[in-house]
């Protein structure tokens, strides 16, 4: 009787644990639920055709007649992030002091980043009056002192000339000067109509 009675007591409870509605799933964790309201957003780039861009002499605004360190003319250009553009199919012209020889480098795409450098790469040619030279990139760097800036590129240079036909590892040019620095060079040079 005591079995009977511990049965009919229990009935309601077990009525009432089936008839209940299910359990809520479990909210999702807190780390979770932060990463998924997180996902970057897309931003939009605005893309700008035809843009020129000048790095100026130290000291030496925009609104002076004097010619830049550096002139930039790309076909497109975008905005990135700070003061960064990227740009394609571009043709930079290095100044030199009031006489000297403009330096004109093209290239397939690069950077430039306002009082400070310039990037170009692929496809890169260098020409200086006869001079022709075939880069892989280069870069238009700005002193921290405020000096002229320097050409340089670290990598695989190849210069073609009348007078010359030399490899060399890395670049430094100076426009004011006109001289350019080369390192681990071979090749030929012609020295009075004979190439040596």
């Amino acid at each position: 009787m005591t079995l009977l009675r511990t049965l009919i007591f229990l009935l309601p409870f077990w009525v009432l644990l089936g008839c209940s509605s299910p359990a809520p799933s479990p909210a999702p964790e807190p780390q979770e639920a932060a990463t998924q309201s997180q996902e970057p957003e897309k931003s939009e780039s605005m893309t700008m055709q035809g843009i020129d861009l000048y790095m100026h002499r130290p000291g030496i605004g925009q609104e002076n007649s004097q010619k830049p360190e550096l002139w930039v003319r790309a076909e497109s250009l975008t905005i990135g992030e700070g003061n960064t553009y990227h740009f394609e199919n571009a043709r930079a012209v290095l100044y030199g002091q009031e006489e000297a020889e403009e330096v004109v480098i093209e290239a397939k795409r690069g950077s430039f980043e306002q009082d400070a450098r310039a990037l170009l790469e692929g496809d890169v040619t260098l020409t200086a009056g006869t001079l022709h030279m075939v880069l892989s990139d280069i870069q238009w760097v700005r002193p921290e002192d405020g000096t002229t800036g320097v050409a340089v590129s670290d990598r695989p240079v190849v210069i073609d000339d009348p007078e010359l036909q030399l490899k060399a590892l890395s670049l430094r040019l100076y426009p004011d000067s006109q001289q350019f620095e080369l390192s681990n060079v071979s090749g030929m040079v012609r020295f009075g109509g004979k190439l040596l």
